[in-house]
Formats: C-alpha cells, structure tokens, sequence
C-alpha cells in the first residue's frame, strides 16, 4: 500500500473514531422514574377483602405515582365501559367500590412501596376493577406534601434529562362472597367448547393446539373465562388441545380433541 493511501486511511479511520465521540458524547442523558407492577391481572378471591400490590421503581429519580381506579362494567356484548372511581367518596361511605391505600405514592430510585387495595361494598356478584399507576411530574404543593422548592428541583432534573414515564394498569378481578363453580367443556362434532356456568371467572392457561406428541404447537394463549361466557375452538385431526383449567385455587391440566 502506497504512503499516500496509508495516510489516507489513517485520517478515515480518525474522523470516524472522532464523529462516534462526538455522537456519545452528545447524546442525552436518560433519566428519570421507571416503575414496575408486578401481575397485571389480579384476582381477590372469596373471604379475602384485600390485596398488596408491591410496586417498584427501577429508574434513577423518585417516582411520584398517581393511583386511579375505574369499575369496568360488561353489559351483554357491548364493549365494556369505564367508569372511574372516587376514593375519597368512598372512603366517606358514599359509594362502593374498591379504595386505594394510599391514593399516592412516592418511591425513591431503586426503592419500594405497598399500595392496599380495600374492597368495599357488597359482594353479590363478581366485579372487575382497572387499577392505574401513573407516574406524574408534581405540580401543586398539596398532592404529594412537597414544598415549592422541592418540585422545582424536582423538575428541574427530569426536564434536563430525557424523561419517559411510562404507568401501568393492572385489571383486578373480585370474586362474589360466595363462590360456585361450574365449568363444562364439550366436544360436539369438531367443535371444542368450554363454557363458564359458575358466578366467577376461570382462567384457560397455556391453551394451545399441539400434535399428539405434545410437539409443533402454537403460541399458547391464557384466557380469563367470565360468568356466563363461552370459547371454542376448533378440533383438527392428529392435533389435541393442552391448556390448564383453573377455578380459584384448584388447578387441571387438560387435553381435548383427541
């Protein structure tokens, strides 16, 4: 290689080493709340008026966490509807429902905090619940008890950062006070249907169509099976349908189809 292409070459070599600082070395800081809530479907079973839920925060600045909760109510086949929850109202006795304890959590980076989630009111039938967490950037001294100076150092370090708050919702499922189970799964022709005649739900885990040797099998799916609902599927020859069935603490683990 002749002197000029070697230097040359040299100078390639530099001016990319030097425009891959120059990326890194201008590249923003990520900062910032990162928070995690565990299972995302929770279930409060018959004679249990209460759940802890653990939630972290794995991110490098304190996570100031809004807690929101909203009845999801099935009326027939319509989509579900939302309606939002008013804790404090509850808490007063107006109203029904289930109360967050706090209603606001502060968890330091790397840390910790039990939320308790108290499930009032009646329990004739099964109820189901979405449970926000939202981080949030503080903006009043009255929500989180934070003096001014306090959230405008606060802001001030995420808004010199690149700042993502991601919330989480986790779907809570109340079981009636007196529970009955009555699962009934059938195969008609090639059909496969597995119907849910009980007054709380059951959960199709790891449904999945296999061949006979439990091999080749498809993605596996985990249904919550409400009162009063049906799943079917379809039987094909040579394949047998694997799932586990379960009805509150007792588990089955099955196959159809064959």
């Amino acid at each position: 290689m002749s002197s000029s292409k070697t230097t040359c070459l040299k100078k390639n070599i530099l001016f990319v080493a030097a425009s891959l600082t120059l990326v890194t070395m201008s590249a923003p800081v990520i900062a910032g709340p990162a928070i995690n809530v565990g299972a995302l479907n929770e279930y409060v079973y018959s004679g249990k008026n209460t759940l802890a839920k653990r939630i972290y925060n794995t991110g490098d600045a304190t996570a100031f966490v809004r807690v929101t909760v909203s009845e999801i109510v099935y009326k027939g086949q319509a989509p579900a509807e939302e309606v939002p929850l008013d804790n404090e109202a509850i808490i007063n006795g107006k109203g029904s429902g289930i109360i967050s304890s706090p209603p606001r959590l502060i968890i330091p980076a790397g840390g910790m905090q039990t939320n308790r989630l108290v499930i009032t009111g009646p329990r004739d039938k099964e109820a189901y619940y979405r449970v926000r967490y939202i981080p949030v950037m503080p903006k009043n001294m009255d929500e989180f008890a934070l003096n001014k100076d306090e959230i405008n150092k606060y802001q001030s370090t995420i808004n010199a950062s690149v700042a993502v708050m991601t919330g989480f919702g986790t779907i809570v499922t109340v079981q009636p006070d007196k529970v009955h189970f009555d699962t009934q799964i059938t195969e008609k022709g090639n059909t496969l249907r597995i119907s849910n005649y009980g007054n709380a739900s059951v959960v199709i885990a790891g449904l999945k169509s296999c061949d006979i040797n439990l091999k080749n099998c498809n993605a596996p799916a985990n249904i919550q099976l409400r009162p009063g609902r049906s799943l079917e599927r379809d039987i094909v020859p040579q394949k047998i349908w694997h799932y586990t069935l379960t009805e509150g603490s007792q588990k089955k683990t099955l196959k159809s189809g064959l």
